[in-house]
């Protein structure tokens, strides 16, 4: 950011300015602050533009076309003036670079990264699409990066299918990343963006433009043959990038399809920091391969299970981002030994830990599978009490209140009286929360506490499930839509259980005595696409032996002659490219999205704790860990045997967690396990949920016997060595 000049304004309507973040053929674009003190961009047409009745038109469009895209994937209207002296456009403000100075100032982004800024572009298009627009200038300084994912900004040049072309002698757009038909003056649609799309993805991935450099028309000679380099790409990258830079529009895909491609291979989210470049893994320092001795009396090798301890004993952060030391003793292994796809094991290193923090072991490494965190939220309700956002917050629910702790330092953030409602639930709808309670629900923000909307839905509410755009609402007899505004967008009469959404579909799960229906509904619409019935899984009591909740319990928790625990999972889904794999009780199954056809379908013989999509891979949590490949259903290997296990892969696919009752451990692709730490997670062995943000793993537990003994609630799990 520069500071202001003599030449500019010191505030635009309500907004106090602080400082140029850049500017453009159109105008200047400023840093300012609200009344209240909150941040936004502030863009100023230039006086010499303003008088312009072309100029001016085309930034009412943009402010039109910006107000039309859902927020999530760009930079939401805040407030705008287009009559004004000088035309203005005040937008929320994303604190991240543009990917053109990410690029500039820190060299390519990594593959993984790529694969991320890839699909959330794509659901950008798709979402800029679905309204009727064109963005038509897709450039790398127009996509913003924080740890939310890529934003897509200035709409200058966005045009609605139903306009006419502008009629202006002024070069708009950005050769580099313009699509071949535009160039050569031909109606340039949707397609054009994905042209764009993939002009952009090879800049990310290269630090290099798709075309060279030359005089102007020699690159448009190269955009229009099609003469591009592509040999710099990696395997990965390049048969996406290929077809979305297609000389012809009818061979690329379109952002839809994009998006499903990409999120079949296994891409997922963004993590904090994505985009950022690795720092490289420090090497060992003298003497690190020389573990300290072990106290006399201390069993070697390690017990195979370890003594217990309380939660409240387990934890954990210092103040200062060292690690806490604590009751017990820890024996941190760096691989696992019992497993028979085990690799060699390094030397064990014994962290010996008191009560008192000792300063002469300031600076420790934490281990793999060290807890170095926790967070106690004193969460009341049974089912969805609590979540984990992706900044590292546990949001929770405790009778009418709705409360943000963080986990590093257990401190409150905030927290908020919701009335109406004495038992509440909450979802994750990044970067808000959705909340319900009784026939009520809420979007809060999930950084503030603020309330964005306030619902009645006028029938108790007995499930949720949120995509990017909507909150589907489960009732006794109804599924309902919502819009982030809160806005009603459909309604059913039908007792569906929905399973998965994204932006195009929702799949739901209706039970009626043995027979299981499972359907695919338009997200946006709630029409039916097909519908499926088959019978429903085994969904018999667990196996004795092993499971989480000690012998004699199964997956996921205590079982018995009563059957599953409550929140063992019965019925889930996943959207995964052209497929929509379903698992009901011990029986999974992957159906085409085209038609709900079969591909294939498997019954494991002992029950299921839960699914999850490593790569190209469907693994289970059963009595063991089992993989099968997603094409095809065949075996693809068998992990260690911890029974009932949570399960979770990178968000690279690169590495699948498992979190146990004793042990986490880190399984590769192929089934090996690269380590295994044993861990005492609660005095039950009760993980409830596992999520991953690299470095770090949050183990959510059950909620503890007594709400007021200040138990944690989450642990946050090192995942690699902690400095």
């Amino acid at each position: 950011m520069r500071p202001l000049e003599t030449s500019d304004p010191i505030s635009v309507g309500s907004y106090r300015l602080a400082g140029v973040l850049g500017g453009g053929g159109m105008g200047r674009v400023y840093l300012g602050h609200s009344p209240s003190g909150r941040r936004v961009a502030v863009k100023v047409i230039r006086p010499e533009l303003a008088a312009d009745p072309v100029f001016r038109r085309r930034f009412s469009r943009e402010v039109a076309a910006a107000r039309s895209v859902s927020p999530l994937f760009t930079a939401a209207v805040v407030d705008a003036d287009t009559q004004a002296q000088a035309p203005w456009l005040a937008t929320a403000f994303i604190d991240g670079p543009s990917l053109e100075r990410q690029v500039a100032e820190h060299g390519p982004l990594s593959e993984p990264a790529v694969l991320t800024l890839a699909t959330g572009l794509a659901e950008a298009l798709a979402s800029i699409h679905r309204v009727g627009l064109t963005h038509r200038d897709l450039k790398p300084a127009n996509v913003l990066l924080d740890d939310d994912g890529p934003h897509i900004i200035d709409f200058g040049i966005a045009l609605d299918a139903a306009d006419d072309r502008m009629t202006t002698s002024v070069n708009v757009g950005t050769p580099s990343y313009m699509a071949p038909e535009r160039i050569q003056g031909e109606e340039s649609g949707p397609p054009g963006d994905v042209f764009s799309l993939g002009a952009l993805l090879y800049f990310a991935a290269t630090g290099r433009t798709l075309i060279s450099g030359g005089s102007m028309f020699e690159q448009i000679n190269q955009v229009t043959q099609g003469r591009f380099d592509l040999a710099k790409l990696s395997p990965t990258l390049r048969p996406f990038i290929v077809r979305c830079v297609s000389l012809r529009p009818q061979d690329r895909p379109t952002a839809v399809e994009l998006a499903r491609i990409l999120i079949g291979t296994g891409v997922s989210g963004p993590t904090p920091g994505w985009y950022e470049p690795r720092a490289p893994r420090a090497l060992p320092g003298p003497g690190s391969l020389n573990p300290p001795t072990p106290p006399e009396g201390w069993p070697h090798p390690a017990p195979s299970r370890l003594p217990r301890l309380s939660r409240r004993a387990l934890i954990i952060a210092g103040a200062g981002g060292g690690a806490a030391l604590i009751a017990g003793v820890a024996w941190a292994l760096g691989r696992g030994s019992g497993s028979p796809n085990a690799q060699a094991s390094p030397q064990p290193s014994l962290h010996i830990v008191s009560d008192e923090p000792d300063p002469s072991r300031t600076g420790d490494t934490g281990g793999r599978g060290d807890v170095i965190a926790q967070a106690a939220s004193h969460a009341t309700a049974e089912k969805h009490r609590l979540i984990v956002d992706g900044k590292g917050r546990i949001i929770g629910a405790n009778g009418g209140h709705v409360f943000a702790r963080d986990v590093r330092d257990d401190t409150e953030v905030w927290t908020k009286q919701l009335n109406g409602a004495q038992q509440l639930s909450v979802y994750d709808w990044g970067p808000s929360v959705l909340v319900t309670g009784g026939s009520k629900i809420w979007r809060v923000n999930a950084a503030s506490g603020g309330v964005e909307f306030d619902v009645d839905t006028t029938s108790t509410v007995t499930g949720a499930l949120t995509s990017p755009e909507l909150a589907f609402i489960q009732q006794n007899a109804k599924l309902l839509a919502y819009t982030r505004a809160g806005v009603r967008s459909w309604e059913l009469s039908s007792p569906e259980e929905p399973l998965t959404a994204d932006s195009n579909w929702l799949v739901t799960r209706r039970q009626f005595g043995s027979t299981v229906t499972i359907t695919l509904r338009a997200a946006g619409s709630g029409d039916r696409a097909w519908q499926q019935q088959f019978p429903a899984g085994p969904n018999e009591g667990p196996p004795g032996g092993g499971g989480p909740g000690g012998p004699g319990d199964g997956p996921g928790g205590p079982g018995g002659p009563d059957g599953p625990p409550p929140d063992w999972v019965v019925g889930e889904a996943r959207l995964v490219g052209a497929h929509v794999l379903v698992r009901d009780g011990a029986d999974i199954r992957l159906l085409r999205l085209s038609n709900g056809s079969t591909v294939w379908q498997r019954q494991w013989e002992r029950p299921v704790a839960t699914i999850t999509l490593f790569g190209d891979l469907v693994v289970l949590g059963a009595d063991r860990i089992v993989a099968f490949r997603l094409a095809s259903g065949d075996d693809a290997w068998l992990g260690p045997n911890l029974r009932g296990s949570r399960l979770a892969a990178a968000p690279d696919s690169s590495m699948l967690y498992v979190v146990g009752d004793e042990h986490i451990a880190a399984i590769t692709p192929d089934g090996k396990t690269a380590w295994n730490a044993p861990m005492a997670a609660a005095d039950e062995g009760a993980v409830e949920a596992l999520l991953i943000r690299p470095p770090l793993a949050y183990l959510v537990l059950r909620p503890p016997p007594f709400p007021d003994s200040n138990e944690p609630d989450v642990l946050a799990v090192a995942l690699e060595p902690q400095a």
